[in-house]
Formats: structure tokens, sequence, C-alpha cells
């Protein structure tokens, strides 16, 4: 009697060792509870090409316009538009440190039409003109405009 009466309280300490043992792994795991914030999406800001503007008396480009719809929730570091003299109107891929250059806005970035002079002159031999909004966000990602223009000189 005296042994199987051991033999219970051994079982019921290793019992409770058990227990202790999985309250404790239980508490160390990484997991969320339903009021833990979850972390935040990356949206980037949206942007349009807009209407480009020509000194009167014709071959220089006085101004280029990238419209921002909405800004998002990640910083933009830059931006500009991509544009490409061209002898005719053919399609190229306008893209930042591409083979074609880019007219980087000084001012700061504001909802709405955001619009800077550049006075650039038309090169000789070309006659047409292609260019498209673009932005780069903090970490260095250039997002486009949606749209872009094609303009015959």
């Amino acid at each position: 009697m005296a042994g199987s009466k051991q033999n219970m309280n051994h079982v019921r300490q290793l019992l409770l060792v058990a227990i202790l043992f999985s309250a404790i792994a239980l508490s160390c795991t990484n997991h969320s509870h339903k009021n833990d914030p979850k972390p935040e999406e990356k949206t980037f800001p949206e942007i349009h090409t807009g209407p480009a503007t020509f000194h009167v008396l014709g071959g220089v480009i006085e101004t280029f316009t990238v419209n921002f719809e909405k800004f998002g929730n990640v910083p933009v570091e830059e931006y500009g538009v991509v544009y490409a003299f061209l002898p005719e109107t053919t399609s190229v891929e306008l893209v930042v440190d591409g083979p074609y250059p880019a007219a980087k806005f000084k001012g700061t970035a504001k909802l709405g039409l955001n619009t800077e002079t550049f006075k650039i002159g038309f090169p000789t031999n070309m006659h047409a003109l292609s260019y498209r909004a673009y932005v780069k966000v903090k970490g260095g990602e250039v997002r486009y405009a949606d749209n872009d223009f094609t303009k015959v000189y």
C-alpha cells in the first residue's frame, strides 16, 4: 500500500512538472493577439503624365507636368518626366536611368498638378517627342505613370 501511494505521488509530481513545462512553452511562443496592430501594407503614389507646353516660337519644351492623384504611405524621394526625341513616332521604353534623359523636378511634390519649367531645345533631325512621368520612392523603387504622350513637331 505504501508503494502504491508513493507511485501515485510520483505520477502527480510528473504530471505537475509536465503541466508547468507546457505552460512555459506556450507562453514563450510568438503568436498574435486580435488586438495586435497589423504591419502597414505599402501603398505607392499614383501619378499621371500631364501635358507639356512648348515655347510659342517652337523648338523648346517650356514645361512638363506630373499629376499626383494620391501619395500613399511610402515617401517620395524624386519625381519628374523621362523623355525622348525621336525621328518618328515609334514606341520606346521610357525608364529612369535608361538611354533617355529625365527632367527631374526640384520642387516638393504636392497633390494635384506639379509643373516645372525646363527650356529643353529640340535636336535637329528629330520630329517627335515621347514622355511620361515617374516617381522614385524611399528605397529606390521607381513607379511610372499609367499614361504617356507622343507629340509630332
